[in-house]
């Protein structure tokens, strides 16, 4: 072999090696690009669904008319906070260049907001909690009214009615007992990154507003066999005036 002839299979061979260098490189870098699209869009497509989320809530917000004016002044500023802060990182991850960038963002996303493990707890179980609240203050006077017609009907009156009456008290102290400061405990609850913690602060939150439910429950169902036997005693007398 010729030294002209040596000299070009060299020359072929060292383009032949940078081609093969180059092209993992260029693979990387598409597969690179590919991943970055990838996540822009997982997290981006995160944000969107809980401003659509957030969005819901300030419609049945508008809706809760039994939230006190109180939870109301904090929840209201919340949820348009919240739109608004995650509007702008939707912007931001847009206009992310790196993967790191945009993974940072979908954790700022989740920690810094909690849409679903914090916010829509928060709108939820306070209606809930109000109307428990306001469910305890109308039992309570039907509770009264119940007990004055008692002792107007000589025949109703009688002392599985009187114990009756007795448990509707022990029921609706119960109830109001099991509510009383959940809603201010749960609207203090902040985002961050300790979702355990926040999930167990709302799920003691959530047993006491059901805690209550069941008190009420009983209640109702105390009033509702009082006021039965009400009704039947004035059946008897309209029958015995016949």
């Amino acid at each position: 072999m010729s030294l002209r002839t040596r000299l070009s299979v060299a020359a072929l061979g060292a383009v032949l090696a940078v081609g093969a260098v180059a092209l993992p490189a260029q693979a990387a870098s598409t597969d690179s690009a590919t991943a970055l699209t990838k996540a822009k869009a997982k997290v981006t497509d995160g944000i969107t669904d809980r401003l659509n989320t957030l969005t819901e809530l300030q419609s049945r917000l508008a809706g809760y008319q039994d939230v006190p004016d109180a939870a109301r002044s904090v929840l209201t500023p919340l949820l348009a906070s919240d739109i608004s802060g995650l509007t702008a990182l939707k912007t931001k991850v847009a206009g992310e260049t790196t993967l790191e960038a945009v993974r940072a963002d979908g954790k700022t996303m989740v920690d810094d907001y909690r849409v679903y493990l914090l916010v829509a707890p928060k709108v939820h179980l306070t209606h809930a909690l109000a109307a428990e609240a306001d469910a305890v203050a109308k039992l309570t006077k039907a509770h009264d009214k119940l007990a004055e017609r008692l002792a107007k009907d000589p025949a109703a009156d009688t002392q599985a009615n009187k114990d009756l009456l007795a448990d509707i008290t022990v029921q609706l102290k119960a109830a109001d007992a099991a509510v009383d400061g959940k809603d201010q405990a749960l609207l203090a609850l902040k985002p961050g990154p300790d979702g355990k913690a926040l999930s167990d602060a709302v799920k003691a939150v959530s047993g006491s507003a059901k805690t209550a439910r069941d008190d009420l429950k009983k209640a109702v169902a105390d009033a509702k066999k009082v006021r039965d036997a009400l009704k039947a005693g004035k059946g008897d007398k309209s029958s015995s005036k016949g």
